[in-house]
């Protein structure tokens, strides 16, 4: 009986059936080359990812070596071996949960971002994330970098004119002591018929103490302490002038100086006294406690967290194209949350946490390094007042 197959049908069915090999295939297969190559050269660093003997012994066999055999095959060959097609997908599939948490694209983000215009073989959509990338990375570290001076030089700043306040306290006690002491020197001596002590012109040597055999040998000791304490008083008010007018001109950029009206000072007081005034300083003090130093603390919080962040992803070459937009939304959390900081916690006391007692600045500093924490205490507030307003009463 003649066959009703087409002349050669017969030969074909007893021929194994091969891939055909063509250019989308062998492209293919070169990217999982390429694939494979990344995870091999990653994972060569991390000797302890690919087992225990490897990161003991390095001479010990490796779990690398039969993936890296694939690589010296031609892609064509591969294309077209079904077996060997098969080993290139399962070492892949083996080599990404080694590398686990990284994979291929963070890798090669990772690399081109590190080693820049050296880095070869990185396909074009991951050279311009790395790009930019690289330049968020030098503008968010200068930002930082600014953001760190400032705060230093401010809090140098406060604490000085704190500083001051104490000197000035100080030396007011000093003063005040002085003059009881001349006081009750003068009494004494006008009792016992002697002449009067004066101090005028607080200069011992033209102070008009004419000493006589019923003076008080101490007087001119006691014009001297006042004399001291007087010159004392002086430099330090000198000093608080200084921090006012500098911190005033630092305020010269705060929004609040522009919506609070400067009026003129009154005929009886003088411009300096004005600006040497203990009033002026605790205003200034508080503006810049109360507020600006928060904000910048919990700015400058971020700013590490974000750092730390990105020191990790590179070191463990976890790196996404996202990094940049966490980031700079991380640093403007931070500012945001330590500014209402400041803005609420008004009366100034210290905030004790598991018998640690932290200041209202590094609370903001812990609070912009951790916004997640307090994400979590506002969600847990909202939900007990949203339960206690949406329970209905008996």
């Amino acid at each position: 009986m003649p066959s009703a197959l087409p002349p050669g049908t017969e030969a074909s069915l007893h021929t194994p059936s091969t891939p055909e090999c063509g250019p989308e295939s062998t492209r293919h297969v070169s990217e999982l080359l390429d694939d494979l190559r990344v995870l091999i050269e990653h994972l060569a660093n991390w000797p302890e990812k690919v087992g225990p003997a490897q990161a003991t012994d390095p001479y010990a066999p490796s779990a690398l070596e039969a993936p890296a055999q694939l690589l010296v095959r031609d892609p064509d060959a591969i294309a077209t071996d079904p077996a060997l097609l098969g080993q290139l997908y399962t070492s892949i599939a083996a080599l990404t949960r080694l590398a686990a948490p990284a994979d291929v694209a963070s890798i090669r983000l990772t690399r081109a971002l590190v080693q820049g215009e050296r880095s070869i073989e990185v396909p074009a959509n991951i050279a311009r994330e790395a790009r930019r990338l690289r330049r968020w990375a030098w503008a968010s570290a200068s930002f930082g970098l600014v953001t760190f001076l400032v705060t230093v030089l401010l809090l140098v700043h406060v604490d000085r004119g704190r500083r001051i306040i104490q000197q000035l306290q100080a030396v007011r006690g000093a003063s005040d002591a002085a003059m009881s002491d001349v006081s009750v020197a003068r009494t004494a001596s006008t009792a016992a018929g002697a002449a009067p002590l004066d101090c005028s012109g607080l200069d011992v040597d033209k102070a008009g103490i004419v000493p006589t055999e019923h003076s008080e040998p101490e007087g001119p000791v006691l014009c001297a302490r006042l004399r001291d304490a007087t010159f004392r008083t002086r430099l330090v008010y000198r000093e608080l002038r200084i921090w006012n007018l500098t911190s005033a001109r630092l305020s010269y950029i705060s929004p609040i100086t522009w919506i609070v009206p400067d009026p003129a000072l009154p005929s009886d007081l003088p411009r300096q006294e004005w600006e040497s005034a203990e009033l002026r300083t605790s205003l200034l003090m508080t503006a810049m406690t109360g507020f600006v130093l928060p904000m910048l603390l919990g700015l400058l919080g971020a700013c590490v967290y974000v750092y730390r962040e990105i020191d990790d992803a590179i070191r463990t070459a976890t790196l996404a194209a996202r990094e940049g937009l966490h980031g700079t939304l991380r640093m403007l959390l931070g500012a945001i949350l330590g500014g209402l900081l400041g803005a609420l916690w008004t009366s100034g006391d210290v905030v004790r946490l598991e018998g640690v007692s932290l200041s209202l600045g590094a609370l903001a500093f812990f609070i912009g390094f951790s916004v997640e924490v307090v994400f979590r205490l506002v969600d847990a507030l909202v939900r007990s007042v949203a339960d206690r307003i949406g329970k209905p009463r008996a």
